[in-house]
């Protein structure tokens, strides 16, 4: 097994001067940081991370609590982060939740356990986050959930609902639909995203509805059943905003299939600006994924090397337009 002593011995320096150079400490030259470096490759030698955290108190590991991996948004957003904390010099843990809360306790536990830096947290909802609050004794941000006492990034939830609104407006709706998953509190940013949808449409006269599918259906499996049974509660609907982009590219599908029974031709408005959307050719309200990431990552680093860190950062939103909606002629 490969020591410190044997790249010491190779690169003709001390094992002093050798662990410095992992532990980033002392005034060490960069040619002699680059020798010490090439041995290691040509060695093979991987520094023990946990024994290194344990002399710097810092094990440069940041975990990431995310209730799937195979929906667009969240791994657009895993990749943001895993892309800023390699920039930032840490590694990421992954968990996968499932969205089962009490897993999400057990990996919190777990990611503690195992002398993480820090973690991010960006769950289906807040309801165990008290607990998870109780338990803690590293540093957290919160991505897309408000949680009291606890720093949080998240996009213009309110103003891209006011945009969505705005652009149903203009391609002629008159009675759009609100069409997304069940909000349970307004500790969710995106309670803002259907606040600034429903105002906007109020605001111009127009009699806007909201059909909601339960949260469990992220990925809008009975799409078809909910779609027919929205037309049945509002049958004058002319557009719909649907509050991802996922949902979005469902209901599109959907109405395919439905068609002649439910108009094809709806304008339809997406949120996330994931690549579903644009392979689908529908319009939506693109949330900034990387910067999100890249700031999750910075205050998280901020609040483990004891410094201040923004309480929250709200990140602008933008409209692409695409071929489901705009003006009709």
């Amino acid at each position: 097994m490969v020591t410190l002593k044997d790249i010491a011995e190779r690169v003709g320096v001390s094992i002093t001067t050798v662990s410095r150079v992992l532990n980033g400490k002392g005034s060490i030259s960069q040619e002699t940081k680059d020798k010490v470096f090439q041995v290691m490759r040509e060695l093979n030698y991987y520094p023990n991370e946990m024994a290194r955290s344990l002399v710097n108190k810092n094990s440069h590991i940041i975990g990431l609590i995310v209730p799937y991996i195979d929906h667009p948004f969240f791994s657009a957003l895993t990749a943001a982060i895993e892309e800023a904390s390699s920039h930032a010099g840490y590694k990421l843990f992954l968990c996968i939740s499932g969205g089962n809360q009490e897993r999400e306790l057990e990996q919190f536990a777990a990611l503690q356990a195992n002398n993480v830096a820090g973690v991010l947290v960006c769950t289906r909802d807040s309801h165990n986050m008290d607990e998870l609050l109780n338990r803690r004794n590293i540093p957290l941000v919160s991505i897309e959930r408000s949680i009291e006492g606890v720093p949080s990034v998240a996009c213009d939830n309110y103003k891209g609902g006011v945009l969505a609104a705005q652009e149903l407006l203009a391609s002629g709706c008159r009675a759009p639909l609100l069409f997304g998953n069940r909000i349970v509190s307004s500790r969710i940013p995106a309670f803002g995203r259907y606040q600034g949808f429903l105002e906007t449409c109020r605001q111009a006269g127009c009699p806007c509805n909201a059909y909601y599918i339960e949260a469990e259906d992220l990925f809008g499996k009975h799409l078809e059943e909910d779609i027919l049974h929205a037309r049945d509660l509002y049958p004058h609907t002319d557009g719909i905003f649907a509050t991802s982009d996922v949902l979005a590219a469902g209901i599109q599908t959907a109405l395919w299939r439905l068609a002649p029974d439910y108009p094809a031709s709806l304008p339809l408005v997406g949120f996330d600006g994931v690549s579903v959307s644009e392979y689908c050719r529908i319009s939506t309200v693109a949330q900034p994924l990387y910067q999100m990431g890249e700031q999750a990552v910075l205050t998280l680093v901020q609040l483990i090397n004891g410094e201040e860190a923004p309480a929250s950062s709200i990140l602008p939103v933008r409209f692409i337009r695409r071929k489901s909606s705009g003006p009709r002629s």
